[in-house]
């Protein structure tokens, strides 16, 4: 057993760094080959244990039991090691949907199987839970006893449609009671934590690496856990980890011998774990290491571009930059003034470094694809500098539709899918560029929650191109209305989320899966008014500790 005294040590010496001291610290970790060999032979060990109580037959109750395996599976982080055995296991149970949840009066048990189905595209009926609600449609009181269900239906109604009324109810009961948990210290400690844990971010709405880290702690705790599965999600997660030092080790060379800071203004950040964070945003598991290397250096691209545009280049010398993307010709490197030079040849050269990466693929049309979206974007974000700097004032919509793609919602896909190699072929690519109802309001969503966290912020700035501002402009309506409005805009616009998720069938659900994802990261930055991208201290820096600094003990 592992010293919790060092990793104590290990952490809170992270956490008195400066954020200028992250990127050596993380060069500095040591990484052995051996012991990610050694790990890696006793996950393939365990495996066959979990796939044979997943694969085995029975009756209903035997069905119902592997659905709600499935449910602690993917709370562990585990579920992408049988994705396979899953689907089938999911596809059969649906079709026995009556026979297993016909009598099912255990709340916590009719959550988690919901959430399977919901989860994996199945479209179950949220009128399963009426049989918990009063004639006049609140839940009944006894209810309240169970924290465990309660907990369950609170994680289950943030996969509601535009059709599933009885979840505005049940996020009201749930939340209210929840809360009232919290203040009145009756819980176990870690079931506490995981409330509070749930309340800032629900399972649906969290990257999937720090849901697992989080709920592998819980488990522990829980005096039922099955000792065989926690041992795989910690060995699990510890192979993560580890993948994760290399890659960002891997990041973080390449962008030193870039040697751009130095020739940067102050103006510009340094986000270089942020980047590559983002990245682990869109995809947690270990077969995508490169795809997150990639991200993290389209990332990068994009934090320069957006600062480049934001706060340091004049509307002509933005404009002069937009056009050399659009042609995106290596001659024009030298039409541009120092800075614009700069950054445009940065631009090319991560495309040209991704290209060789990818090169071996025989799939030119990643990269091609990738690039027609960057000059969608650059473009899109120039009109944006011209509202928040010029006399024009666009309509709301206009605002956000126009902001939700300098956002980088439809580029930030396009890059997550040069990532997956063979597992996305070219109709994701076409599908994004249709603009699909999903997409589109990913983007508004994204431009919505980035601006109701940065008002404050954007106008003390002079930074006029914000949606709250322009909501208030064209209703004649105050701050505070204006900010009640766009946060139902976005309550509404997740259950369009949600609904299009399950409706879509023009793509694979591994590409629906990368739509969520981002509306994953969209949460993880800026819910509850913080933009944590920009915000090295708080809850960044304990997302880093969480994910990358403390080592789960085995």
């Amino acid at each position: 057993m592992e010293d919790q005294t060092a990793f104590d040590h290990e952490s809170l010496a992270f956490k008195k760094l400066s954020h200028s001291q992250w990127t050596d610290y993380f060069l500095s970790v040591p990484i052995s080959d051996s012991e990610l060999d050694v790990i890696t032979r006793e996950i393939d060990i365990l495996k066959p244990e979990v796939r044979d109580l997943i694969s085995s037959q029975g009756d209903d109750e035997t069905l119902k039991k592997k659905v709600l395996l499935i449910q602690l599976l993917l709370s562990l982080g585990l579920a992408f090691h049988f994705e396979n055995e899953i689907k089938d296991i999911v596809i059969h149970a649906f079709q026995r949907i009556d026979d297993i949840m016909g009598n099912e009066m255990n709340l916590s048990t009719l959550s988690s199987i919901f959430r399977v189905f919901r989860t994996y595209g199945h479209n179950i009926s949220s009128n399963v839970f009426n049989r918990f609600a009063k004639d006049d449609g609140k839940f009944e009181e006894s209810l309240m006893e169970d924290t465990k269900g309660i907990l369950s239906l609170y994680e289950a109604a943030h996969l509601g449609t535009t059709a599933d009324d009885i979840f505005e109810e049940a996020l009201k009961f749930t939340s209210s009671h929840l809360e009232s948990l919290l203040e009145g210290g009756t819980c176990l400690p870690h079931v506490s934590r995981l409330i509070r844990n749930t309340l800032y971010l629900p399972q649906r709405w969290n990257m999937e690496a720090l849901v697992a880290r989080e709920y592998i702690s819980f488990y522990e705790q829980e005096e039922d856990h099955d000792k065989m599965l926690l041992k795989l999600a910690k060995l699990s997660f510890k192979l993560l980890q580890m993948h994760y030092i290399k890659e960002l080790q891997t990041f973080i060379t390449w962008w030193k011998e870039l040697g751009v800071t130095s020739k940067m203004p102050s103006q510009f950040r340094e986000q270089i774990v942020e980047a590559w964070l983002a990245g682990l945003m869109m995809y947690f598991e270990p077969q995508y290491s490169g795809g997150r290397i990639i991200a993290a250096k389209f990332n990068y691209l994009l934090t320069i571009l957006d600062d480049a545009c934001d706060d340091y280049f004049s509307i002509p010398e933005i404009t002069s930059l937009v056009d050399c993307v659009e042609r995106w010709s290596p001659n024009d490197v030298h039409t541009l003034e120092d800075l614009s030079r700069l950054v445009f040849q940065l631009s090319l050269d991560i495309f040209e470094d991704i290209e060789r990466g990818v090169r071996s693929q025989g799939k030119p049309y990643h990269l091609k694809e990738m690039l027609e979206e960057l000059k969608i974007l650059v473009r899109a974000s120039l009109d944006l500098v011209k509202w928040a700097r010029g006399n024009k004032v666009p309509g709301f919509e206009e605002f956000v539709e126009i902001g939700g793609t300098a956002l980088t919602t439809y580029a930030t896909l396009m890059y997550s899918f040069v990532g997956m190699g063979d597992t996305v072929g070219k109709e994701a690519y076409e599908w994004v560029r249709s603009r699909p109802r999903l997409i589109k309001s990913l983007a508004a969503k994204g431009r919505l929650m980035d601006d109701v966290t940065d008002f404050e912020k954007d106008m003390s700035n002079g930074f006029a191109a914000n949606a709250i501002n322009y909501y208030m402009k064209q209703f004649e309506v105050s701050k505070e209305k204006a900010m009640l409005e766009c946060q139902k805009m976005i309550a509404d616009v997740n259950k369009t989320i949600n609904e299009e998720l399950l409706k879509t069938t023009a793509v694979p659900c591994r590409v629906l899966k990368q739509a969520l994802n981002f509306g994953r990261l969209l949460h993880v930055l800026y819910s509850k008014s913080d933009d944590i991208y920009n915000c090295s201290e708080g809850k960044l820096k304990e997302y880093i500790a969480t994910l990358l600094v403390d080592p789960i003990r085995l």
